[in-house]
């Protein structure tokens, strides 16, 4: 098997085979964006910008009501600051983390499981640093309840 994708060849399906070669549980949403749910990871979105040349890594968890604006930006900065492979920002309500790799003249599969792998582990290792009794974000899939009076 050649190890190199092709630029031609980097879409979500290619990725999506690459994946399941790796033995990382994934499913192919309809918007053509790739979920990855392997056990133990921090979820995430793959999609491909295909005019940019760039595969997107995403994904986000919820900041707690608690919270200030001020609270939000600091925690991003720390994150930001002691973190190599994604940039952490505030939108609304939302922790947002993000990735892209090139896949200009092509991409090596090694590269891309790789990178998969380290932006789901960068995260929790970031947020376990500076959140790690999570004061201000949520564990990922979850949200507090719309009414305070029902905890």
């Amino acid at each position: 098997m050649n190890n190199f994708i092709e630029e031609k060849d980097v879409t979500t399906i290619n990725l999506a085979v690459d994946l399941e070669r790796a033995v990382i549980e994934h499913s192919l949403d309809e918007d053509n964006s790739i979920y990855v749910s392997e056990d133990g990871w921090y979820p995430f979105w793959i999609s491909v910008l295909e005019s940019a040349g760039f595969v997107s890594l995403k994904t986000h968890c919820n900041f707690k009501k608690s919270t200030n604006h001020s609270q939000r930006l600091e925690l991003c900065n720390e994150l930001n600051k002691n973190n190599y492979l994604f940039t952490a920002y505030v939108m609304e309500d939302r922790l947002m983390f993000d990735y892209v790799l090139n896949f200009r003249d092509g991409l090596l599969r090694e590269t891309f499981i790789r990178t998969c792998r380290q932006f789901s582990s960068r995260i929790e290792r970031g947020l376990n640093k500076v959140d790690a009794d999570n004061d201000f974000v949520l564990l990922p899939g979850t949200s507090e309840p719309e009414d305070e009076s029902s905890q």
